[in-house]
């Protein structure tokens, strides 16, 4: 009998999951943390992730590197490895976290953490507030093989998933990911535009685009993300299935939040 690839995936909302495999159970930006602007409260408790034994972080904007819940996870007992990009080390560490839990992440230097590995890929992303958008790789300052934004290719009891973190295309960027293989791609659709641009909103990836990714890496499976944290930044999962169509054996899943589904190849 052959053995298959099993594991239960949670979406959190927002851009966080939870991988849960035999051994090891994986974060990939969880932001549970309560903010008033959210549109949906946190899906699940710190008392639920207790089991957490690796949080991948893609930057250090606050729904995807949630310093809140990380410390609470850390109050109540758990310590994972917490793999974050190595520019961002020092904003986890001044923001409460035990260093010695820190891993940091490079391109090119897949590292070990758990007894998996953890690729990382650059993302193509900016910041806002105070400043106009300014898409890229790193913020400005930040030496040219600094990479603040990543997205995460890791390995559980045989699936390969990748997190795009926040990203747009970049030439090579899909030859990238489609080099690391994923069954699984969990990919921002939220988009960009004019408006919430001169608001100080970073945006993603849209729909069309994130199909257009599927297209040319054709995991087993795509999940849409980054859709449904605030009502200023939203995307449409029902316009990226059907940006998708029938041009892909991809199997989308669009799941409900807090409710672990079973990945099987």
């Amino acid at each position: 009998m052959t053995d298959r690839a099993v594991i239960g995936l949670t979406w959190l909302g927002q851009a966080g999951f939870r991988l849960a495999g035999a051994r090891e159970t994986v974060l990939l930006d969880p932001f549970l943390s309560a903010r008033a602007d959210r549109r949906h409260p946190p899906a699940v408790t710190v008392e639920d992730l207790l089991d957490t034994t690796v949080v991948l972080c893609t930057h250090e904007h606050d729904d995807h590197l949630d310093l809140g819940f990380l410390r609470a996870l850390a109050a109540a007992g758990a310590r994972p490895q917490i793999v974050v990009p190595e520019p961002v080390m020092q904003i986890a560490v001044a923001g409460g976290l035990d260093q010695a839990l820190l891993v940091p992440a490079v391109p090119g230097a897949p590292v070990a953490v758990d007894g998996l590995t953890v690729e990382a890929v650059p993302a193509a992303h900016g910041h806002g507030g105070d400043e106009p958008v300014e898409y890229g790789f790193r913020y400005r300052g930040d030496a040219e093989d600094s990479y603040r934004f990543l997205g995460y290719l890791v390995e559980l009891d045989g699936l390969r998933v990748f997190h795009t973190g926040d990203t747009l295309l970049y030439p090579g960027y899909a030859d990238e990911i489609r080099r690391l293989a994923p069954d699984v791609l969990l990919v921002a659709i939220n988009g960009r535009d004019h408006m919430r641009e001169q608001a100080g909103c970073v945006g993603n990836l849209n729909e069309e685009e994130a199909a257009w990714l599927c297209r040319q890496v054709q995991p087993s499976f795509a999940i849409p993300m980054h859709h449904d944290g605030f009502a200023n930044n939203p995307g449409d999962p029902g316009r990226f299935v059907g940006a998708l169509g029938d041009s892909s054996d991809t199997t989308v899943i669009v799941p409900a939040r807090g409710r672990q589904l079973r990945l099987e190849l």
